[in-house]
């Protein structure tokens, strides 16, 4: 009589109950590589001191994600009350400017002491009192902003014209205490804040222009600023984020794209101007979607310090399926926008706009 199986049986059940608590060995380390990556991910600090001068402890809280400044917690010891100062906004991720209004409690008297303590406590990024003509620029063009139901422009803005005697040295990263209502609200409307304080802290994350991956050079790592193309009245360059212009001996910023003020998804890391034509004394600009594919076409009148966004429905109302824009090209009175419905197609479609039409109404504007 052939005997029974029951050692291989043994056997078998036995590697499976290893194989059983294996698994769930491998499940818990991944359990807990997870957590402790998420945890990783965040980072608390905790302070306690007399920050307002009133004899009595205050707590501050100040919380991090991948290692930037999320947003800090700051509780009157006294009262108990507790206000925040948030830096990060998902609307407001891929803009060069972050707005962070300060509560009321640190415009008055005490709350003035209790800042002044917890400022570097809070903030890496240094504050000052003067800011550069790149932010000035931008500034004038959060004010500005008007959106349009035009035929031929979906937004327009306007922005003061300012003469360098040098080459501008990119900017730094650097924080302003910007306390002007009108410019307080251009900042909040279009970094869509719902606040009304009547200070906030504007931080600048000027690096970028100088610091950012080229999705469309063969050196991935461009060093900025780089001289484009010698207008016959002028001479064009480019930062990572940013143009300016070089006219006789003096030097002016054009145009910088931020992703709060033209809503155009973009990380800071990655260069966000695709292609840049000029046509006479207008500069056309093409910005960068990465990651997205959906991109825009400004013009500027450095001369008049006007700029006008195109509207993507005169561009390319008759392909409905196209949404990139490849590259653009100017030749006599004509601008040839090469676009297709995502990068990676083939299928390229060309365009013919008639520039002498578009100026013309810019200049009703």
């Amino acid at each position: 009589m052939r005997k029974p199986k029951f050692k291989i049986y043994v056997k078998n059940t036995l590697a499976k109950n290893y194989l059983h608590r294996s698994m769930r060995t491998q499940c818990i380390i991944l359990f807990f590589l997870f957590t402790f990556s998420a945890l990783a991910q965040n980072d608390t600090k905790h302070f306690s001191a007399d920050f307002n001068g009133d004899s009595i402890a205050d707590e501050l809280t100040v919380n991090y994600f991948i290692g930037t400044l999320d947003f800090a917690v700051y509780t009157d010891g006294a009262t108990k009350t507790q206000y925040k100062l948030l830096y990060q906004r998902e609307e407001t991720k891929n803009s060069l400017v972050k707005v962070t209004p300060l509560p009321v409690y640190f415009i008055n008297s005490v709350g003035e002491k209790a800042l002044a303590q917890i400022d570097s406590l809070v903030f890496s990024v240094p504050l000052t009192k003067k800011a550069d003509q790149s932010l000035l620029w931008l500034l004038d063009n959060y004010i500005s902003k008007t959106n349009l139901n035009n035929t031929y422009f979906s937004a327009y803005n306007n922005f003061q014209p300012a003469w360098l005697k040098q080459k501008p040295e990119l900017p730094k990263n650097y924080r302003l205490l910007i306390s002007d209502t009108l410019l307080l609200k251009g900042l909040y409307d279009s970094h869509q804040i719902k606040d009304s304080s009547s200070n906030a802290y504007v931080t600048y994350l000027g690096k970028y222009h100088s610091s950012a991956i080229s999705l469309n050079r063969n050196d991935i790592n461009t060093v900025y600023p780089i001289t484009l193309e010698n207008a016959k009245n002028f001479v064009l360059y480019q930062s990572a984020h940013g143009l300016f212009i070089k006219k006789d001996s003096m030097y002016s910023w054009i145009f910088i794209s931020d992703g709060a003020l033209y809503n155009n998804i973009q990380k800071l890391e990655w260069e966000s101007i695709l292609d840049v034509k000029t046509y006479h004394d207008y500069v056309i600009v093409l910005n960068q979607p990465y990651p997205a594919i959906q991109n825009n076409l400004f013009i500027v009148d450095w001369k008049r310090g006007k700029i006008v966004e195109l509207n993507r429905k005169f561009l390319l109302g008759a392909y409905p399926d196209v949404r990139y824009i490849e590259h653009i090209q100017v030749t006599e009175d004509y601008l040839y926008i090469f676009a297709k419905n995502k990068p990676s197609s083939e299928d390229l479609r060309e365009i013919k706009i008639d520039l002498r039409v578009v100026l013309e109404e810019m200049m009703k504007l």
